[in-house]
């Protein structure tokens, strides 16, 4: 049975931002191949830490939720664990009331940008206004 999860990772500020791309699409594909569901899927930018962790005071947040068997969460968290460019991780299940919720706001933002992008589809485009050419000057 597969339930929701949600994890966060943390991964060293030293990254650049085509190694933390990669890093974060190759845990992406960690859980797709295990038969993983990606409901959201969020790159949260460097942040200060609370406290230092391995000398290090910034760090590259992501975040995943998802729905997945628990073989797919093993196989992600086994991997979090041997790189030594992530410097913390956390999965929480959710239950249901949290995934309603989830849902009930990614429902509200779609409706909110739907929205956004009718109204802006609807604005009549401004007219230039055109200027007649001169009349030729009679000699």
């Amino acid at each position: 049975m597969q339930k929701f999860y949600e994890t966060i990772l943390i991964v060293r500020p030293t990254l650049n931002d085509q190694e933390i791309a990669e890093l974060f699409e190759n845990y992406r594909g960690i859980l797709v191949r295990e038969g993983a569901e990606i409901l959201h899927q969020a790159d949260l930018g460097k942040k200060k830490l609370a406290y230092t962790i391995r000398h290090f005071q910034n760090g590259h947040y992501a975040l995943y939720r998802y729905r997945a068997p628990a073989t797919a969460v093993r196989e992600l968290e086994r991997s979090l664990k041997i790189n030594e460019d992530l410097l913390r991780f956390l999965t929480v299940k959710l239950d249901e009331k949290e995934v309603a919720v989830l849902q009930a706001q990614a429902a509200a933002q779609a409706a909110a940008a739907a929205a956004e992008a009718a109204a802006v589809a609807a604005q009549p485009l401004i007219a230039q206004p055109t200027t007649a050419p001169p009349a030729p000057a009679e000699a």
